[in-house]
């Protein structure tokens, strides 16, 4: 073969490699995307269920120990993959897979090993745990998902090592293995428990060994042992979906071939590896925890700063939600009940739109960083402020619309627990305020990740935490506020952290953005779609039922959303063009002189 001919072949052989690896990334990333949409529903069908099942006092119970498991997942599922991807795709674009597999062998064993400590640590800790949480009802549910943390280790060191390896269907698959698990066996254990327990009540007086005096006693220690349940299910979740990836690793490898580790040269010693893995990991889970603060910060001052609220003023506190609570609760459950009510009903809702806001950020990530390390300012102000109207045309209609809306949205979902929706009801109210802070905060976090200042939201972050105890510390031990302190403290923390980042991206990139088109703009179109929505659930609730009043009053404020987009041309041709048929619509929008 001539020489012009072997050159062209190697040109067109690279070509061809490199448009592989551009569709393998795509496909990854829509894999991915999938299986996240599929994990948020089976979560929400999980958690509204779960609630009418245990209701408020459950709830509190279930949700102290996922509040200690949250921070877990943030490291497992967030930080620590990224931290062995990382790692993994850096060694395999250099050709030395003898070192890929060593850092699998040493990621597998050392999260591992970290795994357990921390279910030793949790295991043994969980009756400090609840006592400092001011929740010592929760102990069973705490200890039910100590062994979570070994099962998420070691899940993140196989999810991480095939992500760098560009293979991202085991990810997916697990994770949807972990949420149908989840759904399937925490309703179902928590069903059991709470029909053995009272059957065991009936006929012993003990409720799964332990005596109870009377039937208010008997059903509280149901209830314990039901949410201990449902978090027993999140557990073997985990076991699961670590089981997943262990036996396909075993039967179908890691795809990577012997003639490439022939060619390898030889591996690294350990402790260079292992030095490389923790340097990575470190800065990306304190990131990943740092963004858990604040609902530990609910976690462990909530429910004490209710105790002395209820404790200075129980007679006031009692008649502010009389009727909103279970006939002859103690005054002692009091705190527990709120909790569940709040966390287990009101921040449900609440996390569904920054879950869906925190994707535009992952998305903007390269183009912002393609753009800035090309010092191209026009087409880094184009992409930054797309992403940040994108996310105002959803976060401000959802905020605003959970504000106005908040006790329709949960008597659609919760109707079945009318006294907790009462209870949660000005919660989501407060909270729907909050959403829209919280759900521009994470693409601004991408942001000035992709100008190389990820330390900036962290540090924001650090000091958002700290309004936010210092919020709750004073406003929930006042008596006439009590939990309602608690969504006021989130709005003030990421408020600060908002208006912080975005004055700091002004600043390092110099630019001026257009205010009136990213947020101004939006503003005006979603207060046109929620007074819709509000005028009308108002005139169909008095025709037709209330919940279908709720399903057509958001369809309506849909509509005139999507209308008042149009006429006031808020969309611009490039947030169109990131759609899927982008151009196509792009097109039919611009002919019509729809965006601007």
């Amino acid at each position: 073969m001539p020489v012009r001919s072997r050159q062209e072949k190697a040109v067109q052989d690279m070509r061809q490699d490199r448009s592989r690896n551009k569709q393998s990334f795509l496909h990854g990333a829509l894999i991915l995307a999938a299986a996240t949409v599929v994990v948020k529903l089976i979560g929400a069908v999980f958690k509204i269920p779960l609630s009418i099942l245990i209701g408020g006092e459950g709830m509190g119970y279930f949700t102290t120990a996922y509040g200690l498991y949250n921070p877990i997942v943030a490291l497992a599922v967030a930080g620590l993959p990224v931290a062995v991807s990382k790692v993994v795709a850096a060694n395999a674009a250099a050709g030395r897979y003898r070192d890929v597999r060593r850092i699998f062998s040493l990621s597998r064993l050392f999260l591992a090993v970290a795994g357990l400590a921390g279910l030793g640590v949790i295991l043994l800790g969980s009756g400090a745990f609840v006592r400092l949480s001011g929740n010592p009802g929760a102990f069973w549910a705490v200890a039910a998902i100590s062994p979570a943390l070994f099962f998420s280790c070691v899940m993140a060191a196989y999810r991480g090592y095939y992500e760098g390896l560009r293979n991202m269907y085991p990810t997916g698959v697990s994770q949807v293995i972990e949420a149908a698990v989840k759904l399937v066996l925490g309703l179902g254990l928590s069903y059991a428990a709470i029909f053995y327990g009272r059957q065991s009540y009936r006929s012993t007086g003990l409720v799964f060994g332990r005596f109870a005096a009377n039937q208010q006693q008997a059903d509280l220690l149901v209830l314990q042992f039901a949410a201990a349940a449902a978090v027993a299910g999140v557990t073997l979740s985990t076991c699961f979906g670590m089981l997943f990836l262990m036996v396909r690793h075993k039967i179908l490898g890691d795809g990577i071939q012997e003639k490439e580790l022939h060619r390898a040269p030889p591996p690294q010693g350990r402790r260079i590896l292992l030095k490389e893995l923790v340097v990575i990991a470190v800065p990306v889970c304190l990131g990943s925890l740092v963004t858990n603060l604040t609902s530990i910060v609910d976690l462990f001052s909530v429910m004490n700063r209710l105790g002395a609220a209820i404790t200075s003023a129980p007679k006031e506190i009692l008649s502010m939600y009389e009727g909103m609570v279970p006939q002859n609760m103690e005054l002692s459950g009091l705190p527990n009940y709120l909790w569940g009510c709040y966390q287990g009903l009101a921040v449900t809702i609440f996390n569904l739109v920054p879950s869906i806001t925190v994707t535009f950020g992952v998305s903007a990530l390269p183009s912002v960083t393609t753009a800035w390390t090309r010092r191209n300012r026009r087409e880094t102000q184009k992409n930054i402020e797309s992403v940040l109207r994108i996310t105002a045309l959803v976060a401000l209609p959802a905020g605003l619309g959970l504000t106005v809306l908040s006790e329709p949205i949960l008597n659609l979902l919760f109707g079945a627990r009318p006294q907790e929706v009462l209870v949660a009801a000005p919660l989501l109210r407060t909270m729907g305020i909050a959403v829209i802070f919280v759900a521009i905060a994470s693409p601004v976090y991408s942001i000035l990740q992709a100008i190389g200042r990820a330390d900036l939201p962290v540090k924001f972050m650090l000091i958002g935490a700290g309004i936010k105890l210092g919020v709750n510390f004073v406003l929930v031990a006042i008596p006439q506020v009590n939990i309602q302190g608690a969504p006021v403290g989130t709005i003030g923390c990421y408020a600060f952290i908002v208006l912080a980042s975005l004055i700091s991206l002004k600043r390092l990139t110099k630019l001026s953005f257009h205010v009136g088109s990213v947020f101004i703009k939006p503003l005006l179109c979603g207060g046109m779609c929620v007074a819709a929505a509000w005028a009308g659930y108002g005139l169909l609730a008095r025709v037709i039922g209330q919940k279908t009043a709720t399903v057509l009053a958001v369809i309506l404020g849909g509509g005139i959303y999507l209308i008042a987009l149009l006429v006031t041309k808020t969309l611009q041709k490039d947030d169109v063009l990131m759609l899927p048929k982008g151009e196509k619509i792009a097109k039919a929008l611009e002919k019509r002189g729809f965006i601007g």
